[in-house]
Protein backbone atom coordinates (compact mmCIF):
# COMPACT_ATOMS: atom_id res chain seq x y z
CA UNK A 1 0.00 0.00 0.00
CA UNK A 2 1.50 3.48 -0.69
CA UNK A 3 2.43 5.80 1.71
CA UNK A 4 0.34 8.30 2.69
CA UNK A 5 1.90 11.50 1.70
CA UNK A 6 0.23 15.55 3.24
CA UNK A 7 0.24 18.89 1.63
CA UNK A 8 -1.53 21.99 2.38
CA UNK A 9 -5.29 22.79 1.47
CA UNK A 10 -4.95 26.32 -0.98
CA UNK A 11 -8.17 27.21 0.34
CA UNK A 12 -8.01 26.94 4.36
CA UNK A 13 -4.64 25.52 4.91
CA UNK A 14 -5.21 22.10 6.47
CA UNK A 15 -3.23 19.49 6.65
CA UNK A 16 -4.73 16.82 4.13
CA UNK A 17 -3.79 13.85 2.00
CA UNK A 18 -1.94 14.46 -1.20
CA UNK A 19 -0.49 12.83 -4.01
CA UNK A 20 0.98 13.71 -7.35
CA UNK A 21 -0.74 13.75 -10.70
CA UNK A 22 0.66 14.33 -14.12
CA UNK A 23 -1.23 16.71 -16.38
CA UNK A 24 0.23 17.60 -19.98
CA UNK A 25 3.58 16.55 -19.07
CA UNK A 26 3.24 18.96 -15.42
CA UNK A 27 3.63 17.35 -12.24
CA UNK A 28 0.80 18.65 -9.57
CA UNK A 29 0.30 18.07 -6.32
CA UNK A 30 -3.24 17.33 -5.81
CA UNK A 31 -4.75 17.96 -2.40
CA UNK A 32 -7.75 16.18 -0.82
CA UNK A 33 -9.60 18.80 1.14
CA UNK A 34 -12.80 17.76 2.90
CA UNK A 35 -14.04 21.21 2.88
CA UNK A 36 -12.86 23.07 0.39
CA UNK A 37 -12.47 20.13 -2.23
CA UNK A 38 -9.65 19.21 -4.55
CA UNK A 39 -6.79 21.93 -5.41
CA UNK A 40 -3.47 21.69 -6.99
CA UNK A 41 -0.10 22.85 -6.70
CA UNK A 42 2.26 22.79 -9.49
CA UNK A 43 5.49 20.97 -8.60
CA UNK A 44 7.50 20.64 -12.13
CA UNK A 45 7.08 22.10 -15.59
CA UNK A 46 8.72 19.09 -16.89
CA UNK A 47 7.27 15.14 -15.12
CA UNK A 48 10.21 13.51 -17.18
CA UNK A 49 12.84 14.84 -15.63
CA UNK A 50 10.95 14.90 -12.27
CA UNK A 51 10.68 11.46 -12.64
CA UNK A 52 14.25 10.62 -13.54
CA UNK A 53 15.60 12.01 -10.33
CA UNK A 54 13.31 9.44 -8.65
CA UNK A 55 15.07 6.98 -11.37
CA UNK A 56 18.39 7.79 -9.84
CA UNK A 57 17.74 7.66 -6.60
CA UNK A 58 16.02 4.41 -6.28
CA UNK A 59 13.23 6.48 -4.70
CA UNK A 60 10.34 4.08 -2.66
CA UNK A 61 7.54 5.85 -3.27
CA UNK A 62 5.56 3.19 -0.81
CA UNK A 63 8.07 4.30 2.33
CA UNK A 64 6.48 4.88 5.56
CA UNK A 65 6.37 8.53 5.59
CA UNK A 66 6.11 9.91 9.87
CA UNK A 67 5.57 13.94 8.86
CA UNK A 68 2.46 15.05 9.22
CA UNK A 69 3.60 19.05 8.40
CA UNK A 70 2.29 19.87 11.95
CA UNK A 71 5.76 21.51 12.36
CA UNK A 72 5.08 23.14 15.61
CA UNK A 73 4.58 19.53 17.55
CA UNK A 74 6.90 17.28 16.03
CA UNK A 75 8.58 14.75 17.17
CA UNK A 76 10.93 14.12 13.84
CA UNK A 77 14.92 15.19 15.21
CA UNK A 78 15.89 15.82 11.24
CA UNK A 79 19.66 16.79 13.06
CA UNK A 80 19.73 19.96 11.49
CA UNK A 81 23.21 20.57 9.37
CA UNK A 82 22.39 24.50 8.72
CA UNK A 83 20.27 26.20 10.76
CA UNK A 84 18.73 29.33 9.33
CA UNK A 85 18.12 32.35 12.26
CA UNK A 86 16.11 35.40 11.74
CA UNK A 87 18.05 38.64 12.90
CA UNK A 88 15.80 41.18 11.67
CA UNK A 89 13.28 42.11 8.97
CA UNK A 90 14.91 45.66 8.23
CA UNK A 91 15.88 45.97 5.05
CA UNK A 92 17.78 48.31 2.95
CA UNK A 93 15.63 47.54 -0.41
CA UNK A 94 11.94 46.74 -0.31
CA UNK A 95 11.98 43.90 -3.26
CA UNK A 96 8.34 43.26 -4.25
CA UNK A 97 9.06 39.59 -4.05
CA UNK A 98 9.83 39.42 0.01
CA UNK A 99 7.57 38.96 2.60
CA UNK A 100 10.31 38.74 5.37
CA UNK A 101 10.64 42.58 5.97
CA UNK A 102 8.58 45.19 7.51
CA UNK A 103 6.12 45.73 4.87
CA UNK A 104 5.64 42.61 4.28
CA UNK A 105 5.04 41.94 7.56
CA UNK A 106 3.40 44.51 9.39
CA UNK A 107 5.36 45.08 12.19
CA UNK A 108 9.47 45.37 13.14
CA UNK A 109 11.35 42.14 14.03
CA UNK A 110 14.80 42.96 15.61
CA UNK A 111 15.19 41.37 19.09
CA UNK A 112 18.32 41.93 21.20
CA UNK A 113 21.93 40.55 20.96
CA UNK A 114 20.91 38.44 24.40
CA UNK A 115 18.09 36.90 22.30
CA UNK A 116 20.69 35.54 20.18
CA UNK A 117 23.43 34.83 22.78
CA UNK A 118 21.25 32.38 24.27
CA UNK A 119 20.65 30.47 20.74
CA UNK A 120 24.33 30.45 20.64
CA UNK A 121 24.76 28.74 23.75
CA UNK A 122 22.16 26.05 23.24
CA UNK A 123 23.26 25.15 19.55
CA UNK A 124 26.84 25.28 21.03
CA UNK A 125 25.85 21.90 23.21
CA UNK A 126 24.94 19.96 20.35
CA UNK A 127 27.15 17.22 19.67
CA UNK A 128 27.84 18.05 15.87
CA UNK A 129 27.71 21.83 15.95
CA UNK A 130 25.53 23.34 12.98
CA UNK A 131 26.72 25.74 10.62
CA UNK A 132 24.73 28.82 11.43
CA UNK A 133 23.01 31.38 8.56
CA UNK A 134 21.91 34.81 9.69
CA UNK A 135 18.90 35.31 7.49
CA UNK A 136 16.52 38.40 7.24
CA UNK A 137 15.57 41.19 6.24
CA UNK A 138 19.20 42.35 5.54
CA UNK A 139 21.33 41.29 8.27
CA UNK A 140 24.03 44.12 8.10
CA UNK A 141 21.19 46.93 8.99
CA UNK A 142 22.30 44.91 12.63
CA UNK A 143 24.32 48.01 14.71
CA UNK A 144 25.82 44.36 16.74
CA UNK A 145 26.02 42.56 13.45
CA UNK A 146 29.65 42.57 14.13
CA UNK A 147 29.22 41.57 17.95
CA UNK A 148 26.43 38.69 16.84
CA UNK A 149 29.41 37.20 14.40
CA UNK A 150 32.27 37.45 17.66
CA UNK A 151 29.58 35.74 20.00
CA UNK A 152 29.57 33.33 16.96
CA UNK A 153 32.83 32.57 16.42
CA UNK A 154 33.99 32.30 19.93
CA UNK A 155 31.25 29.21 20.62
CA UNK A 156 32.77 27.52 17.60
CA UNK A 157 29.60 27.73 15.46
CA UNK A 158 30.42 28.15 11.48
CA UNK A 159 29.10 31.00 10.19
CA UNK A 160 27.30 32.48 7.28
CA UNK A 161 25.71 35.46 6.39
CA UNK A 162 22.80 35.56 3.67
CA UNK A 163 22.96 39.44 2.19
CA UNK A 164 22.20 41.46 -0.79
CA UNK A 165 25.80 43.03 0.22
CA UNK A 166 24.41 46.66 -0.80
CA UNK A 167 26.48 47.79 2.46
CA UNK A 168 29.34 46.30 1.04
CA UNK A 169 30.00 49.19 -1.36
CA UNK A 170 31.52 50.84 1.16
CA UNK A 171 35.14 49.52 1.61
CA UNK A 172 35.46 50.30 5.37
CA UNK A 173 32.33 47.93 5.98
CA UNK A 174 33.71 45.42 3.33
CA UNK A 175 37.03 45.75 4.38
CA UNK A 176 35.71 45.34 8.18
CA UNK A 177 33.36 42.25 7.62
CA UNK A 178 35.96 40.01 5.57
CA UNK A 179 38.38 40.25 8.91
CA UNK A 180 35.76 38.32 10.65
CA UNK A 181 36.14 35.62 8.05
CA UNK A 182 32.00 35.27 7.07
CA UNK A 183 31.34 32.99 4.50
CA UNK A 184 28.92 34.94 2.05
CA UNK A 185 25.61 34.08 0.42
CA UNK A 186 25.30 37.05 -1.92
CA UNK A 187 21.88 38.12 -3.69
CA UNK A 188 23.09 38.70 -7.28
CA UNK A 189 20.25 38.20 -9.57
CA UNK A 190 22.34 39.24 -13.47
CA UNK A 191 24.37 41.60 -14.86
CA UNK A 192 21.06 44.55 -15.95
CA UNK A 193 19.57 47.11 -13.83
CA UNK A 194 16.31 46.39 -14.99
CA UNK A 195 16.01 42.72 -13.31
CA UNK A 196 16.56 44.78 -9.96
CA UNK A 197 14.16 47.42 -10.83
CA UNK A 198 11.85 45.02 -11.56
CA UNK A 199 12.92 42.08 -8.79
CA UNK A 200 13.88 44.30 -6.17
CA UNK A 201 12.18 47.53 -6.54
CA UNK A 202 15.30 49.28 -7.31
CA UNK A 203 17.70 49.69 -10.57
CA UNK A 204 20.61 51.49 -8.45
CA UNK A 205 21.25 48.29 -6.45
CA UNK A 206 22.86 46.75 -9.54
CA UNK A 207 26.00 48.95 -9.24
CA UNK A 208 26.17 49.15 -5.36
CA UNK A 209 26.10 44.78 -6.07
CA UNK A 210 29.23 45.48 -8.64
CA UNK A 211 31.05 47.71 -6.31
CA UNK A 212 30.47 45.43 -3.34
CA UNK A 213 32.25 42.79 -5.34
CA UNK A 214 35.42 44.76 -6.57
CA UNK A 215 35.92 45.10 -2.75
CA UNK A 216 35.41 41.48 -2.16
CA UNK A 217 37.97 40.64 -4.64
CA UNK A 218 40.00 43.45 -2.76
CA UNK A 219 40.17 42.35 0.63
CA UNK A 220 37.90 38.46 1.33
CA UNK A 221 40.61 35.66 1.64
CA UNK A 222 37.73 33.53 1.95
CA UNK A 223 35.53 32.07 -1.19
CA UNK A 224 31.85 33.33 -1.37
CA UNK A 225 27.95 32.16 -2.50
CA UNK A 226 26.42 33.77 -4.98
CA UNK A 227 22.80 33.12 -5.37
CA UNK A 228 20.48 33.89 -8.15
CA UNK A 229 16.35 34.00 -8.07
CA UNK A 230 16.10 32.69 -11.57
CA UNK A 231 12.37 33.36 -12.91
CA UNK A 232 11.32 32.74 -16.63
CA UNK A 233 11.06 35.56 -19.05
CA UNK A 234 12.74 37.95 -16.68
CA UNK A 235 16.39 37.30 -16.01
CA UNK A 236 16.65 33.85 -18.08
CA UNK A 237 18.56 35.40 -21.35
CA UNK A 238 20.76 37.62 -18.66
CA UNK A 239 22.30 33.76 -17.50
CA UNK A 240 24.88 33.38 -19.88
CA UNK A 241 26.54 36.61 -19.32
CA UNK A 242 25.86 35.94 -15.26
CA UNK A 243 27.86 32.66 -15.31
CA UNK A 244 31.12 34.19 -17.35
CA UNK A 245 30.29 36.95 -14.47
CA UNK A 246 30.97 34.28 -11.99
CA UNK A 247 33.85 32.89 -13.86
CA UNK A 248 35.67 36.04 -14.00
CA UNK A 249 35.18 36.56 -10.05
CA UNK A 250 35.84 32.74 -8.84
CA UNK A 251 38.89 33.70 -6.94
CA UNK A 252 36.03 34.63 -4.44
CA UNK A 253 33.36 32.69 -5.48
CA UNK A 254 33.15 28.77 -4.61
CA UNK A 255 29.45 27.87 -5.28
CA UNK A 256 26.48 29.19 -6.67
CA UNK A 257 22.62 28.55 -5.79
CA UNK A 258 19.88 28.89 -8.20
CA UNK A 259 16.44 29.77 -6.60
CA UNK A 260 13.35 29.43 -8.61
CA UNK A 261 11.11 32.10 -8.26
CA UNK A 262 7.79 31.09 -6.63
CA UNK A 263 4.79 33.01 -6.94
CA UNK A 264 4.53 34.06 -2.46
CA UNK A 265 2.83 36.88 -3.25
CA UNK A 266 -0.64 38.18 -3.31
CA UNK A 267 -2.93 38.45 -6.08
CA UNK A 268 -1.60 42.28 -7.69
CA UNK A 269 1.20 42.74 -5.89
CA UNK A 270 3.39 41.84 -8.28
CA UNK A 271 3.62 41.47 -12.27
CA UNK A 272 3.21 37.87 -12.33
CA UNK A 273 4.60 35.69 -14.72
CA UNK A 274 4.60 31.90 -15.56
CA UNK A 275 5.88 30.33 -12.11
CA UNK A 276 9.79 28.88 -12.18
CA UNK A 277 9.85 25.27 -10.62
CA UNK A 278 13.37 23.51 -10.07
CA UNK A 279 13.45 21.62 -14.00
CA UNK A 280 12.66 25.00 -15.35
CA UNK A 281 15.74 26.44 -13.59
CA UNK A 282 17.96 23.72 -14.60
CA UNK A 283 17.09 24.12 -18.03
CA UNK A 284 18.24 28.08 -18.00
CA UNK A 285 21.13 26.96 -16.80
CA UNK A 286 21.77 24.22 -19.45
CA UNK A 287 21.14 26.53 -21.95
CA UNK A 288 23.83 29.16 -21.23
CA UNK A 289 26.27 26.50 -20.94
CA UNK A 290 28.75 25.27 -23.82
CA UNK A 291 28.12 21.96 -23.37
CA UNK A 292 25.15 19.47 -21.75
CA UNK A 293 24.61 20.02 -18.68
CA UNK A 294 22.98 17.37 -16.12
CA UNK A 295 21.55 18.08 -12.43
CA UNK A 296 21.66 15.20 -10.57
CA UNK A 297 19.60 14.49 -6.83
CA UNK A 298 21.77 16.17 -4.53
CA UNK A 299 20.41 14.02 -1.51
CA UNK A 300 22.59 10.60 -3.03
CA UNK A 301 25.76 13.08 -1.66
CA UNK A 302 23.87 10.96 1.92
CA UNK A 303 25.35 7.77 0.69
CA UNK A 304 28.67 9.11 0.33
CA UNK A 305 29.37 9.74 4.42
CA UNK A 306 29.74 5.96 4.83
CA UNK A 307 32.82 5.87 2.33
CA UNK A 308 33.75 9.44 3.71
CA UNK A 309 34.59 8.36 7.33
CA UNK A 310 37.20 6.40 6.08
CA UNK A 311 39.01 9.12 4.78
CA UNK A 312 38.20 12.21 7.26
CA UNK A 313 34.83 14.16 8.84
CA UNK A 314 32.22 15.34 6.57
CA UNK A 315 28.67 16.38 7.27
CA UNK A 316 27.24 17.03 3.26
CA UNK A 317 24.51 19.77 4.52
CA UNK A 318 22.46 17.94 1.79
CA UNK A 319 22.77 14.17 2.36
CA UNK A 320 19.77 11.84 2.61
CA UNK A 321 17.07 15.03 1.17
CA UNK A 322 14.55 13.93 -1.04
CA UNK A 323 15.27 13.43 -4.56
CA UNK A 324 12.85 16.34 -5.72
CA UNK A 325 14.65 18.72 -3.31
CA UNK A 326 17.79 20.03 -4.00
CA UNK A 327 19.97 19.41 -7.57
CA UNK A 328 23.94 20.05 -8.36
CA UNK A 329 26.02 19.69 -10.66
CA UNK A 330 29.80 20.69 -10.87
CA UNK A 331 31.12 23.52 -13.50
CA UNK A 332 34.68 22.99 -14.13
CA UNK A 333 37.18 25.78 -15.51
CA UNK A 334 39.76 25.54 -18.04
CA UNK A 335 40.86 29.26 -17.33
CA UNK A 336 38.80 30.60 -19.83
CA UNK A 337 35.72 29.38 -19.34
CA UNK A 338 33.36 26.88 -17.14
CA UNK A 339 32.63 23.41 -18.76
CA UNK A 340 30.00 20.88 -17.70
CA UNK A 341 31.28 17.40 -16.33
CA UNK A 342 29.94 16.20 -19.64
CA UNK A 343 32.80 17.61 -21.51
CA UNK A 344 35.48 15.06 -19.42
CA UNK A 345 33.17 12.09 -19.40
CA UNK A 346 32.28 9.04 -21.93
CA UNK A 347 29.06 8.05 -19.74
CA UNK A 348 26.01 10.44 -19.06
CA UNK A 349 26.46 11.99 -15.92
CA UNK A 350 22.70 10.69 -14.73
CA UNK A 351 23.69 7.11 -15.65
CA UNK A 352 26.90 7.51 -13.57
CA UNK A 353 25.28 8.93 -11.06
CA UNK A 354 22.82 5.75 -10.77
CA UNK A 355 25.31 2.96 -10.71
CA UNK A 356 26.73 5.18 -8.10
CA UNK A 357 23.84 4.73 -6.14
CA UNK A 358 23.39 1.20 -6.87
CA UNK A 359 27.19 0.59 -5.75
CA UNK A 360 26.71 2.60 -1.94
CA UNK A 361 23.19 0.77 -1.16
CA UNK A 362 25.44 -2.88 -1.95
CA UNK A 363 28.85 -1.76 0.38
CA UNK A 364 27.03 1.21 2.30
CA UNK A 365 26.29 -2.31 5.75
CA UNK A 366 30.03 -3.10 4.93
CA UNK A 367 31.15 -0.27 5.70
CA UNK A 368 28.83 1.08 8.24
CA UNK A 369 30.04 -2.27 10.33
CA UNK A 370 33.74 -1.12 9.89
CA UNK A 371 35.70 1.68 12.71
CA UNK A 372 37.48 4.23 11.02
CA UNK A 373 38.84 4.67 14.56
CA UNK A 374 41.04 1.69 14.46
CA UNK A 375 44.14 1.56 12.39
CA UNK A 376 43.19 -1.90 9.67
CA UNK A 377 39.66 -1.60 9.56
CA UNK A 378 40.20 2.26 8.26
CA UNK A 379 42.76 0.60 5.60
CA UNK A 380 40.00 -2.00 4.78
CA UNK A 381 37.59 0.63 4.54
CA UNK A 382 39.72 2.77 2.22
CA UNK A 383 40.15 -0.49 -0.25
CA UNK A 384 36.61 -0.91 0.02
CA UNK A 385 35.73 2.25 -0.97
CA UNK A 386 38.40 1.97 -3.85
CA UNK A 387 37.54 -1.02 -4.92
CA UNK A 388 33.59 -0.57 -5.48
CA UNK A 389 34.01 2.69 -6.89
CA UNK A 390 38.00 3.60 -8.49
CA UNK A 391 37.26 1.67 -11.46
CA UNK A 392 33.77 2.92 -11.95
CA UNK A 393 35.17 6.24 -11.79
CA UNK A 394 37.93 5.94 -13.99
CA UNK A 395 36.35 4.44 -16.45
CA UNK A 396 34.32 6.97 -16.99
CA UNK A 397 36.86 9.71 -16.86
CA UNK A 398 37.84 11.00 -20.45
CA UNK A 399 41.55 11.15 -19.57
CA UNK A 400 42.45 13.03 -22.85
CA UNK A 401 39.67 15.75 -22.40
CA UNK A 402 41.41 16.04 -18.92
CA UNK A 403 44.83 16.33 -19.01
CA UNK A 404 44.29 17.75 -23.29
CA UNK A 405 46.32 14.91 -24.64
CA UNK A 406 48.07 11.78 -23.26
CA UNK A 407 47.58 11.64 -20.07
CA UNK A 408 51.00 9.63 -19.29
CA UNK A 409 52.78 12.30 -18.53
CA UNK A 410 50.08 14.08 -16.43
CA UNK A 411 49.26 11.33 -14.20
CA UNK A 412 53.11 11.12 -13.63
CA UNK A 413 53.66 14.74 -13.21
CA UNK A 414 50.73 15.03 -10.33
CA UNK A 415 52.53 11.68 -8.81
CA UNK A 416 55.48 13.67 -8.27
CA UNK A 417 54.30 16.03 -7.09
CA UNK A 418 52.02 14.79 -3.96
CA UNK A 419 55.29 12.27 -3.75
CA UNK A 420 57.43 15.34 -3.11
CA UNK A 421 54.55 17.20 -0.33
CA UNK A 422 52.30 18.77 -2.72
CA UNK A 423 48.33 18.43 -2.48
CA UNK A 424 46.91 16.00 -4.36
CA UNK A 425 44.40 19.07 -5.74
CA UNK A 426 46.63 21.36 -6.85
CA UNK A 427 48.98 18.83 -8.34
CA UNK A 428 45.87 17.72 -10.52
CA UNK A 429 44.77 22.09 -11.07
CA UNK A 430 48.63 22.81 -12.60
CA UNK A 431 48.93 19.36 -14.65
CA UNK A 432 45.35 18.91 -16.16
CA UNK A 433 43.38 21.09 -17.80
CA UNK A 434 41.19 21.73 -15.12
CA UNK A 435 42.28 24.61 -13.44
CA UNK A 436 38.78 25.35 -11.07
CA UNK A 437 35.44 24.12 -9.99
CA UNK A 438 32.51 25.66 -9.02
CA UNK A 439 29.41 23.94 -7.25
CA UNK A 440 25.98 24.48 -8.95
CA UNK A 441 22.91 23.75 -6.91
CA UNK A 442 19.20 24.28 -7.57
CA UNK A 443 17.58 25.61 -4.19
CA UNK A 444 14.07 25.12 -4.53
CA UNK A 445 11.89 26.55 -1.89
CA UNK A 446 8.73 24.77 -1.17
CA UNK A 447 5.86 26.84 -0.40
CA UNK A 448 2.30 26.59 0.23
CA UNK A 449 1.26 25.22 -2.72
CA UNK A 450 3.37 22.78 -3.19
CA UNK A 451 5.42 21.43 0.36
CA UNK A 452 4.45 17.81 0.83
CA UNK A 453 5.65 15.76 3.98
CA UNK A 454 7.23 13.22 1.81
CA UNK A 455 10.14 15.73 1.11
CA UNK A 456 10.11 17.61 4.28
CA UNK A 457 10.42 14.70 6.52
CA UNK A 458 14.39 13.91 5.04
CA UNK A 459 15.32 18.08 5.60
CA UNK A 460 18.31 18.89 7.58
CA UNK A 461 18.49 22.88 6.92
CA UNK A 462 15.73 24.36 9.42
CA UNK A 463 15.18 27.49 11.36
CA UNK A 464 16.11 28.12 14.96
CA UNK A 465 14.16 30.57 17.24
CA UNK A 466 13.66 31.14 21.21
CA UNK A 467 10.06 30.44 22.38
CA UNK A 468 9.16 33.74 24.10
CA UNK A 469 7.32 31.72 26.78
CA UNK A 470 9.83 28.99 27.86
CA UNK A 471 13.04 30.20 25.74
CA UNK A 472 13.07 26.60 24.67
CA UNK A 473 14.71 26.43 21.44
CA UNK A 474 12.82 25.13 19.10
CA UNK A 475 13.30 24.35 15.06
CA UNK A 476 11.23 24.27 12.00
CA UNK A 477 12.10 22.34 8.91
CA UNK A 478 13.21 25.16 6.48
CA UNK A 479 10.24 24.76 3.94
CA UNK A 480 7.23 24.93 6.46
CA UNK A 481 9.30 28.01 8.40
CA UNK A 482 6.49 29.97 5.91
CA UNK A 483 3.58 28.57 7.86
CA UNK A 484 4.97 29.74 11.40
CA UNK A 485 7.36 32.94 10.34
CA UNK A 486 4.97 35.63 10.76
CA UNK A 487 3.20 34.63 14.17
CA UNK A 488 6.54 33.44 15.75
CA UNK A 489 8.62 36.56 15.00
CA UNK A 490 5.56 38.80 16.13
CA UNK A 491 5.51 37.31 19.50
CA UNK A 492 9.13 37.43 20.10
CA UNK A 493 9.07 41.75 19.12
CA UNK A 494 6.36 41.53 21.51
CA UNK A 495 8.31 40.33 24.26
CA UNK A 496 11.47 42.25 23.77
CA UNK A 497 9.26 45.80 23.01
CA UNK A 498 7.36 45.10 26.15
CA UNK A 499 10.50 44.07 28.37
CA UNK A 500 12.08 47.64 26.52
CA UNK A 501 8.97 49.59 27.47
CA UNK A 502 8.95 48.16 31.48
CA UNK A 503 12.52 48.82 31.78
CA UNK A 504 12.00 52.29 30.61
CA UNK A 505 9.35 53.21 32.40
CA UNK A 506 11.47 52.25 35.90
Amino acid sequence: MAAINTGVCSGCEKRVPAEHVILDGKVFLRKHCPDCGDNDGLVSNDAAVWRRKREIYHYDPDAKISCSLKCDHCAIDHHPRLIFLDVTNRCNLNCPICIANIPGMGFEFHPPLSYFEKIFEKLATWKQKPRVQLFGGEPTMRKDLFEIIAMADRLGLPLTMASNVLKLADEEFCKRLCETKTHLLIAFDGLDPEIYRRMRGSAAAYEKKLEAFKNLAKHSKLRHTVACTVARSLNERHMKDLIAFVHQHRAIIKRFNFLPLTEMWKEGEYERAEMTTPEDAEKIVAAAMPDKVEFIPAGISGMMEPAYKFFGKHRLRFGGVHPNCESFTYFYSDGERYHAPSAYLKRPLDELAEDFVVRARKVNPALDRLDPGRFLQRWRGRLLVLKTFGGMLLGALDLRKIFGGSPFWGVVKILAGVVGGGSLKKQVLAHTMIKDSLLAVILPFEEPHSIESARLEGCSVEFAYLDPDTEELKTVPFCSWCFYRKETMRRIADKYEKAEAEAAAT
